[in-house]
């Protein structure tokens, strides 16, 4: 078959399995034949089928493959800096009165809604370099740093953009990620109109360029009755809903999501054990975002080993953002799965991969079977193990083929 390469001179590879959450094929001295931009074959380089022995070979150079990695939360665009909040908090400035000086998110906001359409594509753009060249091979991305209509769709005008060049990501509506100071003290004023007039208008004006709706459910932002309200919204016009839920608390977020049929619930490390239940009856993806948990100091992680054993198929994202998450690093998002969330190297190589492709709904990526989309990432290690155990090595891996 002419149009066929086949990847080799591999030192192995490991790959997730459609249809089975935590199971991870791992072959030695591989080979990988491509067609037309999918995987057509993979196993033993001494197994390769006669019909590819004479196809054009790429030279793995003695490397492992793995599934690009699927990052799928993340606030990729927003404009300004916040380094130096960052830095009061270590002089142990609360994060309350840094906020009720004007600080925290509404900085953010401000710059945000400052930006040009053309700035927020170049820094986007930065960012997605960055993460591919570290192996993230798709993600998702949320508005939310607008917070009033014209800045919300000057946003989404710019992630159509990224997406017209050819960036591999999907778009979520997030105007509830917080109350803006044009609607201090009320939430439900706020939660209406957004359900009631920007959701309607932001999809007429950028038809097909998102394809879910967020909103975050936390005591002191919006109820979950308020949510439900912004979330019904966004599926009568087709969106499906992802939820902010049980980050600082219990507020019900994971039991709204598998009520709603939502694609997941994120951050989960207040869940009740009723939510992990109902996600894991209702197919809901609990994604969980270890970096934020780290970045804010917090005691408590997501309780994900009792999600895996309630039969959650756990996924792991960056939440990269200025405020909780400044990583653009897919690395240290693995590590930390493994060294605090207490997952093994194969499950957090799934959570990365396959069950975060599968909360998106690509079910030919995160993984390196038949069917699957390439790039694949080319990691310079003798054994995929290192990726986690040198905890400190900056592994660059190739993404192509």
């Amino acid at each position: 078959m002419n149009n066929a390469t086949v990847l080799t001179n591999l030192k192995g590879l490991m790959s997730p399995v459609p249809g089975s959450p935590w199971k991870v094929d791992r072959i030695d001295d591989a080979a990988i034949v491509r067609m037309e931009g999918r995987i057509a074959w993979m196993g033993r380089r001494a197994d390769l089928p006669a019909e590819w022995a004479d196809s054009p070979a790429t030279d793995g150079q003695g490397g492992w493959a793995l599934p690009g990695f699927v990052d799928p939360h993340t606030h990729l665009l927003f404009a300004g800096d916040r380094s130096g909040e960052f830095n009061r908090r270590l002089h142990g400035v609360p994060y309350a009165q840094i906020a009720s000086e004007g600080g925290g998110i509404r900085e953010t906001v401000r710059a945000t809604r400052a930006a040009t359409v053309q700035e927020l594509v170049e820094l986007g753009e930065a960012r997605l370099k960055v993460l591919r060249a570290r192996g993230v091979i798709h993600i998702e991305a949320k508005t939310g740093y607008g917070l009033e209509l014209e800045a919300e769709s000057r946003l989404l005008e710019a992630y159509s953009e990224l997406k017209r060049r050819g960036w591999s990501l999907d778009v979520t509506l997030l105007p509830a990620h917080d109350i803006p100071l044009e609607y201090a003290g009320d939430a439900e004023g706020y939660s209406r109109i957004v359900a009631d007039d920007w959701l309607p208008e932001l999809v007429r004006r950028h038809p097909g360029a998102a394809s879910y709706c967020d909103v975050f459910i936390e005591t002191g932002v919006f109820t979950v009755a308020q949510g439900r309200r912004i979330l019904d919204a966004g599926k009568r016009l087709g969106l499906q809903p992802r939820i902010h839920a049980d980050e600082l608390s219990w507020t019900g977020g994971a039991e709204l999501a598998a009520e709603l049929g939502a694609a997941s619930a994120d951050h989960l490390m207040f869940c009740s054990e009723q939510g992990m239940k109902a996600m894991a009856a209702g197919n809901v993806t609990p994604i969980l975002l270890p970096v934020t948990t780290l970045c804010l100091g917090m005691k408590e992680w997501a309780p994900s080993r009792r999600m895996i054993e309630t039969g959650c198929q756990v996924a792991l994202a960056s939440d990269f953002n200025p405020g909780s998450s400044p990583c653009l690093d897919p690395l240290l998002v693995l590590r930390l799965g493994c060294l605090q969330l207490r997952l093994t190297f194969e499950e957090a190589l799934c959570a990365m991969t396959l069950h975060a492709a599968r909360s998106l709904g690509h079910n030919d990526l995160g993984h390196l079977q038949p069917g699957a989309r390439t790039p694949i990432a080319l990691w310079p290690v003798e054994d995929p193990l290192e990726l986690v155990y040198w905890v400190g090595e900056a592994y660059v891996p190739s993404v192509s083929f």
